[in-house]
């Protein structure tokens, strides 16, 4: 298998595989999402996750400009 791209968070950890204090602190504030596509290491499918705290960016943590 080939080398996957890691992909870091916001706050410099791996992204869906470091436990990472910023994204959890941020996924309980609103913000404006930064989607970023990354395959976990658990499968290769590819998901859709927001650099600031890991969540899908459908969530409703995320908002337009910054604001609900």
């Amino acid at each position: 298998m080939a080398d996957r791209v890691r992909v870091l968070c916001a706050h410099g950890s791996v992204l869906l595989q470091d436990g990472c204090p910023g994204c959890d602190s941020e996924a309980e504030t609103p913000h404006q999402g930064d989607p970023v596509r990354v395959v976990p290491s658990w499968t290769s499918t590819p998901h859709t996750r927001c650099r600031r705290c890991t969540l899908r960016p459908s969530d409703r943590i995320h908002t337009k400009g910054g604001t609900r």
